[in-house]
């Protein structure tokens, strides 16, 4: 086996293992966000009482998140609760009104409607990951095609430079 195959297999593979990681994070979230999607299901309106601020501290320093504390109307009675989903800044204010999606078996399982930030990382990670992939193919791919071996492809016109 010659160097330059060598090469194509570590660089390849490296790449390929890179990408199919990605992939499959990217495939995981969005599997999850489906599911969480479909249950769901009912919508009401409610109003941001407050942006709750969350602290969180690690070796590489803190960061700051934020959730709102959403009231909306269930089965006839205000119900008040935090989302589970955060966000970098204070995308809400005091008193907005704003479309909530809730599971009607649970409704601490909910969501304020237009918080994409979720949807967004796993299109990233798959992006991310079919990048990767093709990056390995194209190695493969140039090594194959200027391998002696190959050659005998350049008599094609088609394949001509």
């Amino acid at each position: 086996m010659s160097d330059r195959w060598i090469f194509a297999a570590i660089f390849g593979g490296v790449w390929a293992l890179i990408g199919i990681v990605f992939l499959a994070i990217g495939l995981a979230m969005r599997r999850a966000w489906t599911r969480r999607e479909e249950r769901l299901r009912a919508r009401t309106d409610g109003v941001v009482l407050e942006m709750v601020r969350h602290e969180s501290h690690s070796s590489s320093g803190s960061s700051v998140s934020w959730r709102p504390l959403v009231e909306f109307d269930y089965e006839g009675r205000r119900i008040s609760l935090e989302a589970a989903d955060s966000v970098s800044r204070k995308k809400y204010y005091e008193g907005q009104r704003v479309t909530v999606l809730y599971d009607p078996d649970d409704p601490a399982a909910f969501r304020v409607a237009g918080e994409e930030e979720a949807r967004t990382l796993f299109r990233v990670f798959t992006a991310v990951g079919a990048g990767c992939l093709a990056v390995a193919l194209i190695a493969v791919a140039i090594v194959t095609l200027t391998s002696p071996r190959v050659q005998w492809l350049a008599r094609y016109r088609w394949l001509r430079r």
